[in-house]
């Protein structure tokens, strides 16, 4: 019997990537760099710009990591074209090197104790919040670094998380996209892509990102709530939280002010007008962020907020369906007295939802709607 290897595919070292055509641009390998495989971490040779295997021991630039192979490539004898992910948060920061990450550290750790001790000595807790402690942190490394950071300067601390139904969040996020220009998906293209192997939504796998969290800060210290109106102290969000800060259910609010943005998103229609436009204004050009869409975003935020959008009771299904067995190790692990399913049925959704739909009435009133909001530039005399 003959024996098949198969080896890495291209991308296939990827978790979860912020932006398909944001992380990713084609570069040049240099000749002389050999046979590399999908996921080879890259040097950038500093004179020329083109990239080669990480030589920890080079001192032409490749000693620094810049990149990761997409896929295969042959650069033996030739200079040779590949995508390259070399895009992310750390580096828009400036972060460039494992030097420049040791010294925003420590930075970070000299603000945060120049921050305590500016306080109020009546100031017994500090709260600290950041999508990108779900958003992305994946690595049980990274949260424990975290905890490493933290530690030195409180004597408890509690991981307060929300979660939120699938369907919902799933909903909601797809509005971002369209709302951004992030992609030019129909609604339930989107919702595959959230439910397959690579995708937009990891922090929605409940039991995959609280099992790591977990075992760094242990049971005791996460505070799991649903993220659902009628599980909030008197129905509101900030009455929640701060009941949960305070350790009680009757929570003072003296001093907090409600944010007046409430973030509704957009409208059903606004968002297939969007996902229209795409095509044509998308957020990333030529593989850097779109001046003329960032020109738009702030029109883009004042278009309609009704009719909200809806999906269809099947997809919901499916969805809620994907996440069942998680979402029983949810109610499981933090809920073991409540009955039924962690997030119930739901029977409001309708058999056909409204995405995806618009009419040619829509796209004039919607292009109308933007169009007024355009201020026309002042004139002067001359």
């Amino acid at each position: 019997m003959t024996t098949l290897t198969e080896g890495p595919h291209p991308g296939g070292f990827l978790v979860w990537e912020v932006l398909r055509d944001y992380t990713r641009e084609t570069t040049t390998i240099a000749s002389g760099a050999g046979k590399l495989a999908p996921g080879t971490v890259l040097g950038k040779i500093t004179t020329g710009g083109k990239y080669t295997g990480l030589a920890p021991a080079a001192t032409n630039g490749s000693q620094n990591a810049a990149g990761i192979l997409w896929a295969a490539i042959d650069a033996t004898d030739a200079d040779a074209a590949s995508v390259v992910i070399l895009h992310d948060f750390a580096r828009d920061y400036g972060l460039h090197s494992q030097e420049d990450l040791r010294a925003f550290r420590t930075t970070l750790d000299q603000h945060i104790k120049d921050h305590i001790n500016q306080l109020d000595p009546k100031i017994y807790t500090v709260v600290m919040s950041s999508e990108n402690l779900t958003g992305n942190m994946y690595h049980p490394d990274s949260i424990v670094r975290l905890k490493e950071l933290l530690t030195p300067h409180f004597n408890d601390i509690k991981i307060v998380v929300y979660v939120r139904r699938q369907d919902d969040a799933i909903l909601s996020m797809y509005g971002e996209f369209m709302r951004r220009g992030f992609c030019a998906d129909h609604f339930r293209d989107f919702v595959d892509m959230c439910l397959g192997p690579h995708t937009p939504t990891p922090y929605l796998y409940y039991r995959k990102l609280l099992s790591i969290w977990l075992d760094v800060w242990s049971k005791e210290n996460l505070i799991v709530r649903r993220y659902a109106q009628p599980d909030f102290i008197d129905g509101d969000i900030l009455s929640d939280f701060i009941g949960i800060v305070q350790n009680t259910w009757e929570p003072d609010l003296t001093g907090f002010t409600p944010s007046k943005d409430a973030n509704h998103g957009l409208s059903a229609p606004s968002l297939e007008y969007l996902r229209r436009m795409h095509p044509q204004i998308p957020y990333i050009k030529d593989g850097n962020p779109n001046p003329n869409r960032a020109e738009l975003a702030h029109l883009i935020n004042q278009m309609p907020t009704h009719p909200r959008p809806v999906m269809g009771a099947n997809t919901a299904r499916l969805i809620m369906q994907h996440f069942g067995a998680a979402n029983t190790w949810l109610r499981d692990t933090f809920f073991p007295k409540l009955d039924g399913p962690f997030f119930p049925d739901r029977p409001d959704h309708p058999e056909h939802g409204n995405m995806g739909h618009l009419t040619p009435e829509e796209i004039t009133e919607l292009t109308g709607h933007l169009l007024s909001k355009i201020k026309a530039p002042e004139h002067r005399a001359p």
